[in-house]
C-alpha cells in the first residue's frame, strides 16, 4: 500500500499509467484502490479527472469517497453534475447531521469533500451552478453538522442561510476552498 501512495510524489512517465492499472485490477483490495485513487489525483492533477469521475459511480462507497475528495482537491470541472448528486443523496439521506464538535472538522466529512469540489468550479454569481448549490445548501442546512455549518459558514459566509439571495450569493474562494482539502491528505507521505 505506501508503494502505491509513494507514486503520488514520484517523478517519471510510468506513475500514472501504474496508478490507473490499479484501480482497474481485478482483486485489488479497497486499500489499494483508495490509495491509488488519492496517488493519482496528487500525481496528475486535473488529468486524472476522468478516472476520478468515473470511481464516484463505483459500488464501492469508501472509493467514491476518496474519488471526491480527489476531485475536490485536483479536479476539473468535468464531474461537476454527478458531484452535485452526491451532494444531494449526501444530505437527503435519513438520519445526516449527527453531532459533532463545532470546532473541527475532518477532511473525511463527505458532504464538505463535495462542497470544495463544486465550490471551486462555480459559473460566477447568479451562474446555474452557484444558484443550485446554495439553494441546495440552504435547504438542507439543518443536515449538515455543527461542525460542517461552522466550517461552511466561515469559508463561504454569504451561502449560509441569512445570507443574501442565492442569485447574488459570490462564489468562494477557490484556492480556499482546494488548500483545505489537500493540506492533510495530499501531502507527502513520509
Amino acid at each position: 500500500m505506501s508503494v502505491i501512495a509513494v507514486l503520488g510524489d514520484a517523478q517519471g512517465f510510468a506513475g500514472p499509467d501504474a496508478l490507473r492499472k490499479v484501480l482497474t485490477t481485478v482483486g485489488a483490495s479497497r486499500d489499494m484502490r483508495c490509495a491509488a485513487v488519492l496517488a493519482l489525483a496528487k500525481r496528475s492533477g486535473a488529468d486524472a479527472s476522468d478516472v476520478l469521475a468515473r470511481a464516484l459511480s463505483d459500488r464501492d462507497t469508501v472509493l467514491r469517497r476518496y474519488a471526491m475528495v480527489g476531485l475536490a482537491g485536483a479536479g476539473d470541472d468535468r464531474a461537476w453534475e454527478q458531484a452535485f448528486a452526491c451532494l444531494q443523496r449526501i444530505l437527503r439521506r435519513p438520519g445526516r447531521a449527527p453531532e459533532s464538535d463545532p470546532r473541527h472538522l475532518p477532511v473525511q466529512s463527505q458532504a464538505a469533500a463535495a462542497v470544495c469540489y463544486l465550490g471551486r468550479h462555480l459559473d460566477g454569481a447568479g451562474g446555474d451552478r452557484a444558484v443550485r448549490l446554495v439553494a441546495e445548501l440552504r435547504d438542507r442546512w439543518d443536515r449538515l453538522s455543527a461542525a460542517e455549518q461552522a466550517w461552511l459558514a466561515g469559508l463561504w459566509p454569504q451561502c449560509a442561510p441569512d445570507g443574501p439571495a442565492a442569485g447574488e450569493v459570490a462564489p468562494p474562494e477557490a484556492r480556499r476552498l482546494e488548500w483545505w482539502v489537500r493540506q492533510p491528505l495530499f501531502g507527502p507521505v513520509h
